[in-house]
C-alpha cells in the first residue's frame, strides 16, 4: 500500500468517526458508563445498573468555540440486540440517512413539562415498525447494528427531543436523555415485562435489554 493509499484510508476512517459522533471501539461489556469530557457541574450523573449494556459516550451539549456535540448516547451492544421502545407511543417516522443509517422515531406525547417529547433509535441493522403504528413500551422495534457512520463498530445511538407544537416534524431541543427515566434523573430504569409502569406523564425505560430481565 503506498503512502498517500494509507493517507487516504487513514482520513476515510478519522472522517467516519467524527461525522458518526459515536464514539470510540470499547469491549462490550454491563453496567459501565464513559467519564465525560465536560465538567462534573455540566453534566448529569448517571447511576446504570450493573445488568445493563455498557454506555460507550454520553450526551454532550454543543458548546462554543469547538462545536463538538453529541446529541444522545451510544450503548455498546452486538448487532442483532433487541432494540425495544423506550415508553407508549406513535412511530412517527422510519427513516434511512448516510448519517445514521436505519431509523425509527417515535412520538410519546407529553412529559412532565407538558411538552411533546420524541425519541429516535439510529445505526438499526432491520426495523419492525412502520410509520403511524402505534407502540407500547418494551415492544420490539428492530435490531441493533452499525449501519450509517456508525464509527465502525455496533451500538444503539440514542436521542430524545422536544417537539414543536406548530411543526410536529421539527426538534425545538434536543435533550439529555438521563433527565427523563422513570427511577429519576440519571437513574437509568431497565424494561421488565413483570414491572408496572406509569402510563404518563412521559417518562422513559432503557431501550435495550437488560441481563436476566423479561423483556418479551
Amino acid at each position: 500500500m503506498s503512502v498517500s493509499t494509507k493517507r487516504f484510508a487513514i482520513g476515510v476512517l478519522l472522517l467516519t468517526l467524527t461525522l458518526g459522533g459515536c464514539g470510540l471501539y470499547q469491549k462490550y461489556g454491563y453496567g459501565r458508563v464513559v467519564e465525560s469530557k465536560l465538567d462534573p457541574a455540566e453534566q448529569t450523573p448517571v447511576v446504570l445498573p450493573a445488568n445493563a449494556p455498557t454506555i460507550s459516550q454520553r450526551f454532550r451539549p454543543e458548546k462554543e468555540p469547538s462545536k463538538s456535540d453529541h446529541r444522545g448516547f451510544d450503548i455498546l451492544v452486538p448487532t442483532g440486540t433487541p432494540v425495544l421502545a423506550a415508553s407508549d407511543g406513535v412511530v412517527s417516522r422510519v427513516e434511512l440517512s448516510i448519517l445514521y443509517g436505519k431509523q425509527v422515531m417515535i412520538d410519546h406525547g407529553l412529559d412532565a413539562a407538558d411538552l411533546r417529547l420524541q425519541t429516535r433509535y439510529f445505526h438499526l441493522t432491520e426495523r419492525l415498525v412502520q410509520e403511524g403504528q402505534p407502540v407500547r413500551r418494551g415492544q420490539l422495534l428492530g435490531y441493533s447494528g452499525m449501519t450509517g457512520l456508525a464509527g465502525g463498530f455496533p451500538h444503539l445511538h440514542f436521542e430524545v427531543h422536544r417537539l414543536d407544537e406548530t411543526e410536529p416534524a421539527v426538534a425545538v431541543k434536543v435533550l439529555d436523555p438521563q433527565l427523563f427515566w422513570v427511577d429519576g434523573v440519571g437513574r437509568i430504569t431497565c424494561y421488565d415485562k413483570a414491572r408496572s409502569f406509569p402510563a404518563s406523564p412521559t417518562a422513559l425505560t432503557y431501550p435495550v435489554p437488560c441481563l436476566g430481565l423479561d423483556w418479551q
